[in-house]
């Protein structure tokens, strides 16, 4: 019996590509918002965070899937290295909308009626 239950294929779960970023860039967001510019210990962390998040996405191969909201996080980390939060912020919320999907669903539904249009040429 046990040999039947193992050769059952299982359930593929496959989180959302950027999971591990969009986590990172709303804790970032969070911490930015109490950091004076001048607490250099609070941005090295909140800056080797995101480094962290964007090296992981990278390992799974997800960055071309949320290259919008990568660009945006690379943009907060040099506001971040710059010593300038409110500028990291503006990029880190830049972020969230793309990681959130508002700015793909848009790519997807024209993505469809292409594939409408074409299916219907055929």
């Amino acid at each position: 019996m046990t040999r039947r239950q193992s050769s059952r294929p299982r359930p593929a779960v496959t989180p959302a590509p950027g999971l591990r970023l969009r986590r990172e860039v709303d804790q970032a967001l969070l911490e930015l918002r109490t950091v004076r510019p001048d607490d250099d210990e609070a941005i090295r962390l909140v800056n080797d965070g995101l480094h962290g998040a964007l090296a992981y996405t990278a390992a799974l191969g997800e960055t071309c899937q949320v290259a919008a909201a990568v660009d945006a996080v690379r943009e907060a980390e040099r506001h971040l290295d710059g010593h300038e939060p409110s500028g990291a912020c503006t990029a880190l919320e830049k972020a969230q909308e793309f990681l959130t999907g508002r700015s793909t669903r848009r790519y997807w539904s024209s993505g469809t009626e292409a594939l409408r249009t074409n299916s219907a040429a055929t």
